[in-house]
């Protein structure tokens, strides 16, 4: 089933289309129209859509047209359905929105497959995508092509078909990134910043970190919890990728019990907040339970099953926890910069000069409560001017 959504301009198919105008309509050829962003399934139950782009320079009507997905499923445009120039059209299969111009209830795109436009007994674009290792998303992300502005290669038919052009962009607009990874279904990509450059899916090699002194980044942990900060938990998101003993696996089962609790209660710190902490707290429990042997398994035992629960308790960010928490791909490494540069001040490795050389170190240089203050009111007063630009 299709239906047209009520718009200034007539459309059909699964499409959301942006822009109506007047300019000559022509006969759509290969490379005019092609793919720019997609939302596969997703557990967070957003609908699904992929965004076409009409780079030619007169309008095109797509009318007759079909679109065909991985699994099969196609369907026929059997309506007019004008894209202007420099304009897109999105396809949706559900919840239409004010961006959304056309829906159709026939229309999937599973967390693996393509998509191909075909027109006139000719193929326009096809593109493949992999929503999993090792690009994997998380619910709620979007796939898009990479902007103009942060590429040497244009926006075109041949730019989608390279996966380098593709990131990852976020469906909540104030983590970490904002605006820039944004999702845009209907109007120009963001900027594609890099993605999870350290980041390591199911392999734990990678993130091992050389020289690592586990008893004493737990002092570390210790002392972060006392200051009953909503980033205190951040010492053992740091190592919860590392190789483990039963003892240090048993220390860290004792600091979660101690603190997960107090973490809800805790003063939200820039983007940082009760939510967050919680959530990767319960990630790295369930991170050193999952990398863990028997004997590490069987100290962990009571804290993961615990920490799988902890996504149902959050306000915000719950379906990335789950997916991180409880997806059967363990997602490792500190994900983004800002994570990877705050990991290397929180953990000990003798020898590493990219890590803190001693506990005492850590003492000398940690933030003080006026540091923390000063940096929150800062981010603070700058996100508040940004909102009246």
């Amino acid at each position: 089933m299709t239906k047209p959504i009520a718009k200034s301009c007539v459309v059909s198919l699964a499409f959301l289309i942006a822009g109506c105008g007047g300019s000559s309509i022509k006969k759509v050829a290969p490379e005019d129209i092609f793919i720019t962003e997609l939302m596969p399934v997703s557990a967070a139950s957003e609908p699904q859509w992929f965004e076409l782009y009409n780079s030619a320079e007169s309008s095109i009507d797509l009318q007759g047209c079909e679109i065909t997905n991985s699994q099969d499923q196609a369907f026929t445009i059997t309506d007019s359905l004008v894209m202007e120039s420099q304009q897109y059209a999105v396809v949706a299969n559900q919840n239409p929105r004010a961006n959304f111009t056309y829906q159709s209830d026939l229309f999937e795109l599973p967390p693996a497959g393509g998509i191909s436009l075909t027109c006139n007994g000719s193929l326009i674009d096809k593109m493949t995508y992999q929503i999993g290792p090792p690009t994997i998303a998380a619910t709620a992300r979007s796939w898009q092509l990479t902007s103009d502005t942060d590429s040497n290669q244009a926006q075109s038919a041949e730019a989608n078909d390279k996966v380098e052009n593709w990131c990852y962009t976020i469906l909540i607009e104030d983590y970490m990134f904002g605006d820039r990874r944004f999702a845009t279904p209907g109007r120009a990509n963001s900027v594609c910043t890099s993605v999870m450059p350290y980041v390591s899916y199911n392999d734990q090699e990678p993130v091992l970190i050389e020289g690592i002194d586990l008893a004493a980044t737990l002092k570390v942990a210790e002392a972060e919890f006392a200051r009953e900060l909503s980033t205190s938990e951040l010492p053992i998101w740091a190592i919860r990728d590392q190789v483990v003993t039963p003892e240090i696996a048993a220390k860290i089962a004792e600091l979660y019990f101690d603190n997960i609790e107090m973490l809800y209660t805790t003063e939200p710190f820039t983007i940082i907040d009760w939510n967050h902490a919680v959530w990767h707290f319960s990630w790295a429990i369930s991170n050193l339970y999952r990398n863990g042997d028997t004997a590490v398994k069987a100290v962990l035992q009571l804290a993961y099953e615990d920490a799988i629960t902890r996504p149902e308790t959050l306000e915000r960010y719950n379906h990335i926890a789950i997916h991180h928490i409880r997806n059967d791909t363990v997602v490792m490494g500190d994900i983004h910069t800002p994570a990877h540069n705050r990991m290397r001040q929180l953990v000990v490795a003798p020898g590493n000069p990219a890590y803190l050389q001693s506990f005492a170190e850590y003492e000398e240089n940690k933030r003080s409560a006026f540091a923390l203050k000063t940096i929150d009111i800062v981010y603070r007063a700058k996100t508040f001017f940004e909102g009246f630009l």
